[in-house]
């Protein structure tokens, strides 16, 4: 065990020496959850405003008060010259404008509601579904009540206004979206494609090695094989855990970031890392020269990234590239990752994860060390 272990120590002594190494597993993967994550996180915060055009009679003030329900939105009350000023420079997603004579409109059966866009934007294109369906509640209400008084409309209007259910369903539904743990997957992300580079790029240093004789001298030090290929497994574990630690620390005091209980995350990221280790040696073992490492490697890195869903949500890509996904490790790690900083920590797709990782493990290592020991 001493023998592993100082290999180990020496090989992280020499990987923290080097300025390099140290901008691209640290520096890099906090600078850019800084930047990304600080727009994504003001995004999040900034809602998309509606302007909205409403006399000051009851059933005007209910169909505003309902409208104003979905907190997706800041809505914003203006007079119509005002709101098709806001929808002309882009500071609203559009216009509504309830028309003064609402019982006629209905009547009549005349579109309830008069849009003002500018464009179909996506804020719009998720507005639009929304408004939809206030419309036919407003329908809907107008229909059941028509024939009892003219106070009875105005009175359901306000009941539904007001309704707690129609609260506690829209909670749910965000609870379901919280765009808080996509942001926290975001930054997940970056830890996994940089720890790679960083790994990948510490792994190649065996061909240096060989090419410089070292690794011949280790060979014939009292050490054995194992000894020597487990005190590099170690040194870039723990190189992985490092880089695992100071990036959870730095995000949790720029962002205060959730990462889940930690007693799920420590050893499912024990587990990524060990695989991001694997495929460091996978590619020491695979090729001749440190450059054609760290071309392989950056080609493999970022296709396989994007595939797995570290830029982007598997849920957002065509459903063949979704099962394409589940060829490369990145899309199991991102997937146990969700489960446990979301707090579903559902077993079976934890388990799955998990043998996914831990298969691709054994086949990255037995390619790498192949190569490594043996050439």
């Amino acid at each position: 065990m001493l023998k592993i272990w100082t290999i180990t120590w020496l090989h992280l002594k020499e990987f923290f020496k080097s300025p390099g190494a140290i901008v691209l597993m640290f520096v890099m993967p906090c600078l850019f959850s800084w930047i990304f994550g600080g727009i994504a996180i003001q995004s999040e915060q900034t809602k998309p405003a509606v302007s909205v055009v409403a006399a000051e009679d009851d059933i005007s003030t209910e169909i505003y008060q309902l409208l104003i329900r979905n907190k997706n939105f800041q809505w914003e009350k203006e007079t119509k010259q005002q709101a098709k000023e806001n929808v002309a420079e882009q500071d609203s997603v559009a216009a509504v404008v309830i028309p003064d004579n609402i019982d006629e409109v209905i009547v009549k059966k005349e579109p309830l509601f008069d849009i003002i866009i500018r464009s179909k934007t996506q804020d719009y294109m998720a507005l639009e579904p929304y408004l939809q369906g206030t419309a036919n509640t407003i329908l809907q209400s107008y229909d059941a009540v028509k024939d009892i008084d003219d106070e009875a409309f105005p009175a359901l209007m306000s009941a539904i206004s007001t309704s707690e259910g129609v609260l506690v369903e829209q909670q749910i539904l965000q609870k379901d979206s919280n765009n808080l743990v996509q942001i926290n997957l975001m930054f997940v992300g970056f830890t996994i494609m940089f720890m790679m580079f960083g790994l990948s790029g510490a792994a190649s240093t065996i061909l240096d090695e060989r090419s410089g004789g070292t690794w011949e001298r280790l060979m014939v030090t009292p050490a054995s094989k194992l000894q020597i290929i487990l005190g590099y497994l170690f040194a870039y574990f723990l190189m992985g855990w490092v880089q695992f630690i100071v990036l959870m620390s730095a995000l949790k005091f720029l962002f205060d970031t959730n990462w889940g209980k930690l007693t799920y995350l420590i050893p499912f990221a024990s587990l990524v890392i060990l695989t991001v280790v694997s495929f460091g040696l996978m590619i020491a073992g695979l090729v001749k020269t440190k450059q054609q490492a760290g071309a392989i490697s950056t080609i493999l890195i970022v296709s396989t990234c994007m595939l797995g869903g570290v830029y982007w949500s598997i849920d957002f890509v065509p459903e063949f590239m979704q099962k394409l996904a589940l060829g490369v490790p990145q899309s199991w790690a991102m997937s146990g990752f969700k489960e446990i900083i979301s707090g579903g920590l559902h077993s079976m797709t934890l388990a799955k994860d998990c043998i996914a990782l831990l298969l691709f493990t054994i086949l990255f290592l037995a390619i790498g060390l192949r190569g490594i020991t043996y050439k």
